[in-house]
């Protein structure tokens, strides 16, 4: 199976209700905006078409492009992805490729702020870091100004 590395999280899983209980499921493909996959030792972004017609296409492509360098800097894309072990790691690969997309998105007018918190609030449900949100938001303040 490919490695992935997505807009939405290295490590994602959608909770779905369930009659009286919530049960998590597999992440999907089209549960992603975009995904960067390893495919040959190389990592290779498919954005879904729904999203590469729409407003949020630079901002994916800015945080899918990130992930793309990420793993260029490594043997193979797959080297990069094995280098993703903990909640700290995902939190570590997450925040520039955020950075990049909060750029965006506040170049296109969204507020700085609720942006940022938003991302955080992602990075931190992406890393199984809930608890730890706010030391991300933090974080991302710091490493994204």
């Amino acid at each position: 199976m490919n490695a992935v590395v997505s807009a939405l999280g290295v490590l994602a899983a959608v909770t779905v209700a369930v009659p009286s209980l919530l049960a998590q499921r597999a992440a999907e493909p089209h549960d992603f905006l975009a995904l960067t996959r390893c495919e040959g030792g190389e990592a290779r972004t498919l954005t879904r078409p729904d999203v590469a017609r729409s407003s949020l296409a630079d901002e994916v492509a800015a945080h899918e492009a990130v992930h793309r360098t990420q793993a260029a800097a490594h043997a193979s894309c797959e080297a990069f992805v094995a280098t993703i072990t903990s909640a700290r790691r995902t939190i570590e690969v997450e925040i520039p490729a955020y950075c990049a997309q909060w750029r965006v998105a506040v170049a296109r007018g969204a507020d700085s702020a609720t942006t940022r918190r938003e991302f955080a609030w992602r990075i931190a449900a992406q890393s199984g870091a809930m608890e730890n949100r706010l030391d991300v938001l933090q974080w991302l303040a710091r490493d994204c100004p």
